[in-house]
């Protein structure tokens, strides 16, 4: 029993998500109710019991084993919390949406409580409460990226792009190195039609992450609009468009540098596919000919 303990207190020291093993070594110990043995630890492991067999789906077991918890400590937050998760794994979102605004009437800083109503929130479609109660969260919680990425993901549902880009600038301040978030960042600055910088972000991307496909396929994208765009406001007879488009191309590398820019990400994803199959390497060289 002991062993099982001990394995118990090395999952959840490593945070890992390991339901089915979590459930297998727990088993004996509540045939043989021999929980206690882990002494203080033992509602750490009831605890970690009841968000296993939700992962499962075992909600019967998860329901029973709150039921001890529940018993002696009547008015903890950690307990309440796993209460919303039971309702609304039986389906009773309405009720958990009403236990976590509870929750957070008597502490506005329970971090868990506020992931929990965003969730509820987003599944049922509530998207624009969902934003509000998700920027309420950060201005107490401003360090957690994955908030702002989350919130990212719903402006760009609602096409706020603006803000959406303003939410990966936070993400990628906090998360430099990681080169999914400025190809993100990338991609949603080429939508919007910022391409000086979109560019400037594939670049990144393809520094970070040296075959990065996409990346390579945006610096491609990117170089070849720009100079087709710096071509067109060049034999424009309208000087307006001229004076407009001069402004906008300020940022934007000379036209030799472009080519040059475009060429190396050809070369680089000719020689990312000459490592894969023979239909993806004629359909990407057919495309890039193109």
């Amino acid at each position: 029993m002991s062993n099982s303990l001990a394995l118990l207190a090395e999952i959840r020291q490593s945070s890992e998500r390991r339901p089915f093993e979590v459930l297998k070594l727990a088993e004996p110990l509540m045939l043989k109710r021999s929980v206690s043995q882990a002494g203080d630890d033992a509602w750490l492991v009831y605890e970690q019991i009841i968000l296993a067999a939700l992962d499962e789906g075992q909600v019967d077991l998860a329901k029973s084993v709150l039921f001890i918890l529940d018993t002696r400590f009547k008015d903890s937050q950690r307990v309440k919390r796993l209460s919303g998760l039971v309702m609304e794994a039986l389906g009773h979102s309405d009720e958990a949406q009403t236990l976590y605004t509870e929750m957070l009437e008597k502490d506005a800083t329970n971090v868990l409580a506020s992931k929990r109503l965003i969730a509820i929130l987003k599944s049922q479609g509530q998207t624009t409460l969902a934003i509000r109660e998700l920027v309420t969260y950060l201005d107490t919680h401003g360090n957690d990226f994955e908030a702002w990425l989350e919130l990212s993901h719903l402006y760009l549902t609602q096409h706020l792009y603006q803000q959406a880009a303003f939410c990966l600038e936070e993400v990628i301040l906090q998360q430099p190195a990681n080169h999914f978030f400025h190809l993100q960042y990338a991609e949603l600055q080429y939508t919007m039609g910022n391409l000086d910088i979109a560019l400037k972000e594939y670049l990144r991307v393809v520094e970070l992450s040296t075959d990065n496909v996409r990346g390579f396929y945006g610096v491609k994208l990117t170089a070849d609009r720009l100079m087709t765009e710096s071509k067109k406001g060049k034999s424009s007879g309208n000087k307006k468009d001229q004076v407009s488009n001069a402004s906008r191309m300020d940022n934007v590398p000379q036209q030799a540098t472009l080519e040059r820019l475009s060429e190396l990400a050809t070369e680089r994803l000719v020689s990312v596919y000459n490592r894969a199959g023979d239909t993806c390497k004629k359909t990407a060289e057919q495309w890039l000919k193109e």
